[in-house]
């Protein structure tokens, strides 16, 4: 169900895009990563040490900035997952609406905390002191995702989008049922995440407000990320043929996705187990996620990579092929993030006290390396500069993730020229 790992494949694939060594450093322990910036120099997530729950931002220069409005220190409710903007000036999350409920917040570098609720929309409710959950941002921080409790017999959860020009768009969903919007692509057109359909959860996408189940599964299955384009979802569906729940691509090819299992580590055990797929870099070269061996509390879980050259990985043997190690004793729970420019990948560690804490594998601790020469130099800078002035997602020499090239990239590589990476 997993190809074997080869290092010198991935390697080699790795050298493209530069010649730096991998490097690997920790947040202190007890700051969870959900998320990161375009090229991974924000990195947003919970505090879950001191069970706050509370929103967090870091970054090399500010370290860890703690955003406030938590709930469950106020009102013993949480939910949902931080997320970040490319240029990482955007973050989403579940916090405490001014009138002492959870609602959905969208925090900005200049103006902190905007909440989408309330009013909650026209069939919205409060359903366990929550008016509902974000659980993802757009690329380009212009759209929420997640779910308001609509006012259905026992209420359920409405998926939703949030723009601050749009406010809350309901999306399409069968009534009566739940379902949640996960994450949404660069601009916000393409959204993902599941309904449960009266059964198990179904992986799901609505383009342009259209919904389409990308696979009808027999098991709990969800599409959990989305590249820049839209073209390339990510996360989980039960694979009949192994009888088990396996991490999922879904490619776009024409107005439709076809659906590829991945698999699942060995020893995951049928009907028990399963593989899930957390986070995809743009390009689609690197899909990073977990792997449950079984369905019990407290079972066994390892971090798992994939990549086109050598399938699903398990995290020791991905970090062996690396030359790198984490802090002897650490149990590696999972791969949680890997950002859009696929050189930062986050990871969660169980310390022997029982705290978490997040590693962070550098792959390509230089970034404005753009020709993969080992230095910063003439080449990169003639790449920048023939995609200067453009707009687009994940183009070559956007060094900031803003969606264009322009003279902050450009700042951006001259006060790093003519030096060497690594």
């Amino acid at each position: 169900m997993t190809n074997a790992w080869r290092p010198a494949a991935f390697l080699a694939a790795l050298a493209s895009a530069a010649t730096a060594a991998p490097t690997i450093e920790y947040l202190p322990a007890g700051f969870l990563v959900t998320d990161l910036s375009y090229d991974g120099s924000v990195m947003v997530g919970n505090v879950q040490g001191d069970g706050s729950y509370e929103t967090f931002r870091w970054t090399a220069e500010s370290g860890i900035e703690r955003l406030g409005r938590a709930t469950v220190p106020a009102i013993g409710v949480g939910a949902g997952s931080p997320d970040v903007s490319y240029d990482g000036r955007r973050v989403s999350a579940s916090i405490l609406s001014m009138d002492n409920l959870m609602t959905q917040g969208v925090w900005d570098v200049e103006s902190g905390w905007t909440e989408t609720m309330p009013p909650s929309p026209p069939t919205g409710i409060v359903s366990d002191q929550s008016y509902g959950s974000a659980w993802g941002l757009s690329g380009d921080g212009s759209t929420l995702t997640g779910f308001f409790w609509r006012s259905t017999p026992g209420g359920n959860a409405h998926p939703n989008t949030w723009s601050p020009t749009t406010g809350i768009v309901p999306l399409e969903s069968v009534p009566g049922v739940s379902a949640r919007a996960n994450a949404a692509n660069y601009d916000g057109s393409v959204v993902v995440g599941w309904e449960d359909n009266l059964g198990p959860w179904q992986p799901t996408v609505w383009r342009n407000g259209v919904k389409t189940r990308l696979v009808q599964s027999l098991a709990r299955g969800e599409a959990r990320a989305v590249n820049a384009d839209g073209s390339i979802i990510v996360g989980a569906a039960y694979n009949p043929a192994f009888a088990t729940t396996h991490a999922t691509i879904w490619r776009l090819e024409g107005d439709e996705y076809t659906t590829t299992y991945i698999g699942a580590l060995v020893g995951t055990v049928p009907n028990s187990g399963s593989a899930w797929l957390e986070s995809i870099s743009d390009t689609g070269s690197i899909a990073v996620g977990f792997n449950q061996y079984t369905f019990s509390p407290g079972g066994s879980t390892d971090g798992v990579i994939w990549t086109p050259e050598n399938g699903l990985v398990k995290d020791v043997d991905f970090l062996a092929g690396l030359g790198l190690s984490v802090t002897p004793g650490a149990d590696i729970r999972s791969f949680t993030a890997v950002s859009p420019n696929g050189a930062v990948i986050a990871g969660a560690l169980l310390l022997p006290d029982l705290y978490f804490q997040t590693f962070i594998i550098r792959l390509n601790p230089c970034p404005a390396d753009l020709d993969g020469d080992g230095e910063v130099g003439f080449g990169d800078l003639n790449i920048l500069l023939g995609n200067f002035n453009t707009v687009g997602a994940g183009l070559p020499g956007d060094l900031n993730g803003d969606g264009r090239v322009d003279f902050a990239d450009l700042n951006a590589l001259l006060g790093i020229y003519n030096t060497a990476c690594g």
